[in-house]
């Protein structure tokens, strides 16, 4: 099904610019020729073909090439090292990996038992080489798993999430519609294209539109600023992108195109008014996640709502529910995101608990996948904001703290560049918020905490605040609250008053 798109865009932009400086015809062509390596180093109909590589043609070319032979494309985080390997390899069982230079060393020593390894120079080699042999397509049913993408497992272990033909065609033309995606659009990216939102969002989707993708090979804010003055028409990036293009010196031109796009993150009110006042342009914030491409976004033609992530795309289905049982929640009320639709992915590959965890069902009988994120919404216009996880709600003293709250507060005071708000042990209130702040140069941490004490709830200001140079994030920008936690909140609870007597 994805694969018919594909072809469609071909046929009718055979001579177009489909990725970076190849023409579609030039792309399928590349594609085949990957396509019977694969086949020749043995990968058949449901085969893995592990992808370890920075952002490459060889990492597109090895997933178009999956995709057209039914087997199942696994794209890895190339920032793993021998242990996460090791994880994804022995879960996924490989046929073959496509490997970049740079990560060859640490493949090598997690690839015990699997398959064959290709160089991602060789793999470009093969698609350039005019004499290699090519191969057809080979025909799978649409529901048949077209990719594993692992989640990063910050919280845990990493589970592969199946997504299928059918659901990468969803997403895609679910993304077509809703932002009026044409063949004459040219995307830049530099999101990593291990995963979903630059595999997805950005390479899968702009192919079946029959446009042309600019990919980077990573973020730099003044090469993808002048890139954009290029003929783009849409840029997509996470939060952490958009900062940086606000760093970058004021006389630095940004080219008012018809849709910048944000998600994996959430992006601060702050930030999207600091956007619009200095570029013109409104960034469409979306909400998405691994096991379901996107669900929710702010409407094309307005308003795009700071601190909102809009309305459910075509053929999606959202509601707020109970967090102990399907029950539908209340507008204003907040509970888990639940999310349904031919987006939605299969399940999680050869983890049935992990799978049946992640649904409900509903009375209709709908399946539904549990986000573990919370969400409200406003009747008045009909969209939906996420406040927080599940996992990272603040129960302090009885009282609710929802920490995307307190951080949208802390990020609009002076010199806060990023926040996050964890909740710390304490012996008396059960938890207590703790803000970690990312600076933008010396900072008054008690004015700031007076600064909340004035706009939020006493209960809802942290007690403590951690000044950092750098919040961690991972490979796609996104702060990692686990290792933040891990970092500075292993130790002992916060001591009680008569503790703190005796000590």
């Amino acid at each position: 099904m994805i694969v018919d798109l594909f072809e469609a865009a071909r046929a009718d932009r055979a001579n177009a610019y489909a990725l970076d400086d190849l023409t579609y015809a030039e792309l399928a062509t590349a594609v085949a020729r990957v396509a019977a390596e694969l086949v020749r180093r043995g990968v058949g109909r449901g085969d893995r073909v592990a992808l370890v590589s920075e952002n490459r043609h060889a990492l597109a070319f090895g997933y178009l090439a999956a995709l057209q032979l039914g087997a199942i494309a696994v794209p890895v985080n190339p920032l793993y090292r021998a242990d996460d390997l090791a994880v994804v390899f022995a879960d996924a069982e490989p046929t073959v990996a496509i490997v970049a230079e740079t990560c060859m060393p640490f493949v090598r020593a997690a690839w015990a038992h699997h398959g064959a390894l290709l160089d991602a120079a060789e793999v470009e080699r093969i698609a350039a080489d005019a004499r290699a042999p090519v191969a057809a397509r080979r025909y799978v049913d649409s529901e048949s798993a077209a990719l594993i993408v692992y989640t990063s497992g910050t919280t845990g272990r990493a589970k592969g999430a199946m997504l299928s033909h059918r659901n990468l065609a969803a997403i895609a033309t679910q993304l077509i519609a809703a932002w009026r995606w044409q063949a004459d659009d040219t995307l830049v990216i530099a999101l990593p294209l291990f995963h979903v939102h630059g595999l997805v969002a950005g390479l899968t989707a702009s192919l079946c539109s029959g446009g042309r993708i600019r990919v980077h090979a990573r973020f730099d804010a003044a090469r993808v600023a002048a890139d954009l003055a290029h003929d783009a028409t849409m840029f997509f990036g996470v939060p952490t992108m958009y900062v940086r293009l606000l760093e970058t010196p004021r006389d630095t031109p940004l080219a008012p195109l018809r849709l910048y796009v944000s998600g994996s993150a959430a992006l601060s009110p702050e930030i999207h008014r600091a956007f619009e006042a200095r570029f013109g342009a409104v960034i469409l914030e979306r909400y998405g996640a691994t096991e379901f491409g996107f669900a929710l976004g702010n409407r094309y033609a307005g308003p795009r709502v700071p601190g909102s992530v809009g309305i459910p795309f075509p053929g999606v289905r959202v509601c707020v529910s109970a967090r102990e049982e399907f029950r539908v929640l209340d507008d204003g009320e907040i509970g888990e995101l639940l999310v349904a639709g031919p987006n939605v992915f299969l399940g999680y590959w050869r983890n049935p608990t992990a799978t049946a965890e992640a649904f409900r069902t509903g009375d209709d009988g709908t399946r539904w996948y549990r986000s573990g994120d919370l969400a409200r919404r406003d009747p008045a216009d009909d969209t939906y904001a996420i406040v927080g996880r599940i996992k990272e709600l603040i129960v302090t003293g009885g009282f609710n703290v929802y920490p995307r709250e307190v951080e949208d507060v802390l990020e609009s005071l002076p010199g806060v560049r990023a926040c996050a708000v964890l909740g710390k042990p304490d012996r008396v209130c059960g938890e207590v918020p703790v803000a970690f702040v990312e600076a933008e140069g010396p900072i008054d941490s008690a004015a700031l905490l007076a600064a909340l004490g004035a706009r939020l709830a006493s209960f809802k200001v942290p007690k403590e605040l951690v000044v950092l140079d750098a919040l961690p994030r991972n490979a796609l920008g996104k702060l990692d609250k686990p290792q933040l936690r891990r970092d500075y909140l292993a130790g002992t609870p916060t001591p009680s008053p008569a503790d703190r007597a005796n000590a």
